[in-house]
């Protein structure tokens, strides 16, 4: 057999939220739409090109992505490109093209750990450095901690 690969690998946003359904067997199937961009120069403006991808994931991650992703989260997606085709209402064939996924990461906002500082939108803004807080001051105390355990060789092969 020849060899070849169908890889897709994609970094978009959400266009839909996802559709969760069964199979009469009970298989999870979920879809939905993620949009893509690629820039191209018109003149002395760049544009930016939408490119729509249709997205189908089986079984627990299936079920996952239902519950967790909606319209205009972003999200990445490694998969297979899957091409079908059915009878349409009308009687005519129609194709299509699909990402069928192994994985797919949402890209969602990290909320800072317990015991840790954040950064707010009014902390940006102060041009005079303040004084740290308590929980700042033991992190750093953690911090030089452990930068001073690290011992270097000096047969370091780099």
């Amino acid at each position: 057999m020849p060899f070849s690969i169908n890889l897709a690998v994609i970094t978009g946003n959400v266009t839909r939220d996802p559709e969760l359904r069964y199979t009469p067997s009970g298989s999870a199937v979920c879809s939905f739409g993620v949009a893509t961009n690629h820039s191209i120069k018109k003149g002395d403006q760049w544009e930016d090109i939408p490119t729509f991808h249709n997205i189908v994931v089986w079984g627990k991650i299936a079920e996952y992505i239902a519950n967790t992703v909606h319209k205009g989260t972003k999200v990445s997606i490694t998969g297979r490109i899957d091409n079908r085709q059915y009878d349409a209402k009308d009687g005519t064939k129609k194709y299509i093209s699909e990402i069928v996924a192994d994985t797919v990461i949402p890209f969602t906002d990290r909320k800072p750990a317990e015991g840790m500082p954040s950064v707010t939108q009014t902390d940006q803004g102060n041009s005079a450095p303040s004084e740290p807080t308590a929980t700042e001051e033991k992190v750093n105390e953690k911090v030089d901690d452990k930068v001073e355990d690290i011992v270097i060789p000096d047969e370091m092969p780099f």
